[in-house]
């Protein structure tokens, strides 16, 4: 298989076109200049004879059924340009990554790279990750448009999306040095407007969109912006999975080009965590939905992103039956279209999910767990990737609901109910911040029964919230501690995972909540 490398007039072509220049959509050398915008040649190249071996390897698809794939509509492009075009995409994907994957080299600035056969592997999969880490998905409060910052707990991240204006503020605010992964759902300017300052301000390692282009002025800044980039290696959103660390990202299948408008081709992709699940998918309609359900490629899902921003055709009933979001994170501000709808909004809530909005929550940050438990913290300032809480004490969505519940005040337990008592010890020794575990809460069943409290919510008076994993008890006339900081639960020590102090010193309230939302406890001091 010979190795074709695309020259330097084909890239330009795109600029050509980005600028509203007509070109045959069957030109098959100008969509393969789209398709390797941005790979790099790299600095070695295997010269033993196993190119097409890497090639087969590299590129292949998750193994979604034929029937299943988009395919290009008919008298789009003749069978010897789709054939140009497979060949080029094999040869970009392996030129982009086979010095730092097949055949590996020192990482760069600490971030291993690197393909592992069908899957994009940004970081480190081979490290062993203790149960106890977390997966932080923030939604940035953008005003009307969607960022969605993807956090690892080795440390790589991805971004979605960049809103209309400038986020690099609020990610250097996050301590956001580089973007391993940056994606553009669509190109709509509330999701891209803010993405060529960010590849502008730091290092980004892959970009990934639909491959559609877009002839506003955003869309040509952003693509001067990875023109100047050359390091960056580009992948198109075709199903694969590709891993962030010790956490999954799954790019689903699209419509066929072509056939839609820029929504209904929005990149959608589930996120995955253990058996945290979280579904983003830009500005995905109901056509898109639709074809996303009838796929079976719609997974139960912890955590939604409401598809474009509320609106009342960015979900079906069947959707959210397959789905069912246990959090549905809006990301809205002001706007002409009533976003988000009383239809959406209904709809979540008829499910039983929590529903989140940026315009009245803020920066609206979930941390998710191997075991499908999850905390939640919203706010308008950000410190060490979680919010400072506006006060909401009610947004956890809970599962597992056990007996009647009774609510004791000051420490003291009640004579009835679920009998148990929480108490928190809040100073701990030397720097709060930076000791985190040495302050903690602690739950005492004085009953006689032992409790299933799997889903139950522990929260400040600040809304930030610890939500116990399915299976945990707190055995009769037993404890169970929730420490602020990280570690390895084991069923009598929980762990809360933040960055951050979160009991404060001069007083503070811890609510109980069981599943049903009912409060069990209240501790103030």
């Amino acid at each position: 298989m010979g190795v074709r490398f695309i020259p330097v007039w084909a890239r330009r072509r795109l600029r050509g076109r980005a600028r509203g220049l007509r070109t045959r959509s069957s030109d098959s050398t100008n969509r393969l200049s789209r398709q390797c915008l941005c790979a790099h040649t790299p600095p070695s190249w295997p010269t033993d004879g196993n190119r097409e071996r890497l090639v087969t390897a590299l590129v292949r698809p998750v193994a979604f059924p034929m029937s299943q794939r988009s395919m290009p509509a008919a008298g789009s492009a003749t069978p010897r340009a789709i054939a140009l075009v497979a060949a080029g995409l094999a040869t970009c994907a392996l030129l982009a990554v086979v010095a730092g994957a097949v055949f590996p080299q020192a990482p760069r600035d600490g971030h291993p790279g690197g393909f592992q056969a069908s899957e994009a592997a940004i970081g480190s999969a081979a490290l062993s990750h203790p149960s106890d880490t977390v997966l932080r998905v923030t939604f940035l409060d953008v005003g009307q448009g969607d960022a969605v910052l993807l956090q690892a707990p080795e440390g790589q991240t991805a971004l979605v999306d960049a809103g209309r204006y400038d986020v690099v503020p609020l990610l250097t605010e996050m301590g956001v040095e580089r973007i391993d992964l940056l994606v553009a759902t669509h190109p709509h300017a509330d999701h891209i407007g803010g993405m060529a300052r960010v590849i502008e301000s730091m290092p980004v390692r892959f970009y990934m969109d639909n491959g559609d282009p877009h002839s506003t002025a955003t869309y040509r800044r952003l693509l001067g912006a990875l023109d100047a980039r050359p390091e960056i290696t580009y992948l198109e959103a075709l199903p694969r999975t590709i891993s962030l660390g010790s956490a999954d990202i799954e790019v689903l299948p699209l419509l066929p080009r072509g056939t839609t408008d820029h929504n209904n081709r929005s990149v959608a992709l589930v996120v995955r965590f253990g058996s945290f699940t979280a579904f983003l998918s830009g500005d995905s309609e109901i056509r898109q939905l639709t074809d996303l359900v009838g796929r079976g490629v719609v997974p139960r899902m912890t955590l939604l992103k409401a598809p474009h921003h509320g609106s009342d055709n960015g979900f079906t009933p069947g959707f959210l039956r397959t789905g069912r979001p246990e959090v549905v994170v809006i990301s809205v501000g002001r706007n002409s279209h009533g976003h988000p709808r009383p239809a959406a909004l209904s709809a979540y809530a008829g499910g039983g999910a929590r529903v989140f909005r940026t315009d009245i929550d803020g920066h609206v940050a979930i941390q998710g767990y191997r075991d499908g438990g999850y905390g939640v913290a919203h706010g308008q300032q950000l410190a060490s990737l979680r919010t400072e809480g506006t006060g909401d004490r009610d947004r956890v969505r809970v599962g597992e609901a056990v007996g009647p519940a009774a609510v004791v005040g000051g420490g003291a337990a009640a004579a009835t109910g679920a009998g148990v008592r929480v108490s928190v010890h809040a100073d701990a020794p030397g720097d709060d911040h930076r000791n985190l575990n040495g302050e903690y809460a602690v739950l005492q069943n004085q009953g006689s029964r032992g409790l299933a409290i799997g889903g139950w919510t522990l929260c400040d008076g600040a809304s930030h919230c610890f939500r116990f994993p399915a299976g945990a008890v707190l055995e009769a006339g037993g404890t169970v501690v929730v420490y602020t900081g990280s570690g390895r639960p084991d069923g009598e020590r929980y762990y809360m995972g933040m960055g951050r102090a979160v009991w404060n010193n001069n007083g503070d309230t811890a609510t109980l909540r069981d599943g049903t939302g009912v409060t069990v406890a209240v501790f103030r001091y």
